[in-house]
């Protein structure tokens, strides 16, 4: 099955003063059709950045993503206007990212007038009205502004802004982090809805570890710009060959008081190190307790070590 996106050792840098911020240093994954690959990992290790620059949002200090057979990053920008008709992003701020100033119906229709799909206001309002049904809300709501609905609602009219143009690839960049965890659950569900009933492909992007269990096929981790693990979701979480990705596993609460009791935490020692300046090697090296002296001198690759399941470490 050929992957619906494609990501090739994809960087991001940003310039800090007479150094680089090497915010995503040299990523890959491949994304298929109809599925959702969940990003995971600690603040500040690259996950937004990496949504960022496959949207090309931020432009990409080097790398290639292959979108539907052809490499993304060579179009120049009008042309990408065209792609981004099959690009979308839901935002992690529900407060923050809707237009205070504006209808809920201008702020779905948006997309929609920026591409010039409708001529008739009738037709562009029928549109608008369909999309809010489609993710729980109704055309009642089409005409108010966005300070009078609840964290949740917000995050729904992010999510009918994103459906605007019939995307085949959402980047879902922290949709839950800002909602209350009752929320949480409703807001992945109808997510869950909308990809069976439109056949949509996720990037999910969270700290949530056990929301990204329910949600995603597979589950990449990253650590300080580079992906460490990534394989099929169950097979990550049951068995889990990474040194940092045992340690977040180990985080996860269990809500038996008995078992939560008698599992061993991974407490790793140590501050993670500035993406200004990472150590040689692998990146994980100061804080690994299995870390050798190649583990100094050599970057992993990242390889896979059984099907479909990657892993960069020297000592798997």
């Amino acid at each position: 099955m050929e992957p619906l996106l494609s990501a090739k050792n994809i960087k991001k840098y940003f310039k800090v003063g007479n150094s680089y911020l090497k915010a995503v240093d040299g990523i890959s994954f491949d994304i298929y059709k109809g599925e959702t690959l969940g990003l995971v990992g600690e603040s500040g290790c690259g996950k937004s950045t990496a949504g960022r620059t496959i949207m090309r949002l931020y432009e990409p200090t080097d790398g290639e993503l292959f979108f539907q057979g052809e490499n993304i990053y060579n179009f120049p920008q009008k042309k990408m206007q065209d792609i981004r008709k099959n690009f979308q992003m839901i935002f992690q701020d529900p407060y923050a990212c809707l237009n205070p100033r504006m209808t809920v119906e201008d702020i779905v229709a948006e997309p929609l007038d920026i591409n010039k799909v409708f001529q008739k206001k009738e037709d562009r309002r029928k549109r608008v009205i369909e999309l809010l049904e489609l993710v729980g809300l109704g055309e009642e709501h089409a005409m108010r502004f966005p300070h009078e609905f609840s964290g949740g609602q917000r995050q729904r009219i992010g999510i009918a802004r994103a459906l605007a143009l019939n995307p085949k690839f959402i980047i879902c960049d922290e949709p839950i982090s800002a909602l209350d965890v009752s929320i949480q659950a409703q807001v992945v569900n109808l997510l869950k809805d909308l990809q069976d009933k439109l056949g949509l492909t996720y990037l999910f992007i969270a700290h949530d570890l056990s929301m990204v269990r329910y949600i995603s096929d597979r589950v990449g981790v990253m650590y300080l710009g580079h992906m460490m693990e990534l394989a099929d979701s169950e097979e990550l979480y049951e068995n889990p060959l990474h040194p940092y990705t045992k340690a977040l596993l180990s985080a996860i609460p269990i809500p038996d008081p008995k078992i939560q009791r008698s599992r061993q935490r991974i407490m790793l020692e140590g501050d993670v190190p500035s993406p200004i300046n990472p150590p040689e090697g692998c990146r994980f090296v100061d804080r690994c307790s299995y870390a050798t002296k190649e583990c100094k001198e050599k970057t992993p690759e990242f390889r896979e070590i059984k099907q479909n399941h990657f892993v960069a470490c020297h000592n798997v």
